[in-house]
């Protein structure tokens, strides 16, 4: 049986989840539905949070990684910790000598270009893999997107619009990340102009004109002191995909002719839907059959590569902003 630990013991993490209910978004009740998970250990900077979410995880509490890393000697460790400390907490964990075989990071997983570079030599020369939690990836719905677009029944993108807020790095990423991942191609963006300010000091809501395959892309900035949003619409020559209310509902348009000869679009019942049906449940589930049978292929959509490219993307808009 497997062993899982969580450092930061916040949202995330679990630590307002409740445990009752079925549906889950949180590390620590993801680790606790799966049978092949035997024990859960936990660590946050305070005390008081790390043991409130034992209480209803059934976790063993430590005071330090390093303690939890010697003690528990934990399979898999999962990052739930503050942005800016992903990439240290990463490095510190791949380098001690009972680090963990894979590491859940959530996103985004560095900050700067060194921190990605030393965190890929650190994976290429030690037994640590690392996957990050961009969630939409681990979504079966999601998933289903992209080979919905890879076929040729859409056609070709024509041009795309999303409407995102909380920061170019901290909400953009998700954009990106899944643009990225439907189109296995990089967006590219061309031209960049401040929106608002997010409740992170450093990073901006940016309004982001780019490309993906040649095709247009827009995301416009709003303003979280409204509300919050994350809508996209993505036209094709024989339809369009519409993810609204961040990504839990799905509709898929397809081209049709009505009696008055028009060309318009309808709704495709069968590829329309729910999405974000329990990611965080897929992704341990992943990482649980990586554990078991120690096949690296189940993690080349979720590891470093990929999320280093979707940070080089947000890099690149952060250099056009500042130029």
């Amino acid at each position: 049986m497997l062993k899982a630990g969580v450092i930061g013991c916040g949202f995330i993490a679990g630590r307002h989840e409740d445990f009752a209910m079925l549906e889950t978004y949180s590390h620590a009740k993801a680790y606790r539905r799966n049978p092949a998970i035997e024990r859960l250990a936990l660590v946050d900077r305070s005390r008081a949070h790390a043991e409130a979410l034992a209480v209803k995880a059934n976790g063993n509490v430590f005071d330090t990684a390093e303690e939890m890393l010697v003690q528990f000697e934990p399979d898999v460790v999962s990052i739930c910790t503050p942005d800016d400390d992903h990439a240290r907490t990463l490095a510190a964990l791949m380098m001690h000598p009972k680090a963990p075989r894979l590491i859940f990071c959530e996103k985004p997983v560095c900050r700067r270009h060194d921190e990605l570079a030393q965190l890929c030599d650190l994976e290429r020369r030690g037994r640590t893999r690392v996957i990050v939690n961009h969630t939409r990836r681990f979504d079966p719905a999601h998933q289903a997107l992209k080979t919905l677009i890879n076929g040729s029944s859409l056609g070709a993108l024509i041009h795309g619009h999303i409407d995102y807020y909380g920061g170019w790095r901290h909400l953009g990423v998700h954009v990106v990340d899944l643009l990225q991942f439907l189109f296995s191609k990089p967006f590219e963006p061309h031209e960049v102009a401040y929106c608002c300010p997010s409740r992170y000091a450093d990073d901006p809501t940016l309004h982001v004109l780019g490309t993906i395959g040649g095709a247009k892309l827009r995301m416009t900035g709003f303003p979280e002191k409204y509300f919050q949003i994350l809508d996209i619409s993505l036209l094709f020559e024989r339809g369009q995909i519409r993810l609204t209310d961040f990504g839990q509902t799905i509709e898929v348009l397809r081209q049709t002719v009505n009696a008055a000869a028009e060309r318009v679009l309808v709704r495709d019942a069968v590829a329309s839907g729910r999405g974000l049906r329990e990611p965080i449940v897929h992704a341990v589930a992943l990482i649980t059959r990586y554990l078991e049978t120690g096949d690296g292929a189940l993690l080349e959509s979720y590891g470093l590569a990929e999320a280093g490219r979707t940070m080089e993307t947000l890099w690149k808009g952060d250099a056009l902003h500042a130029a």
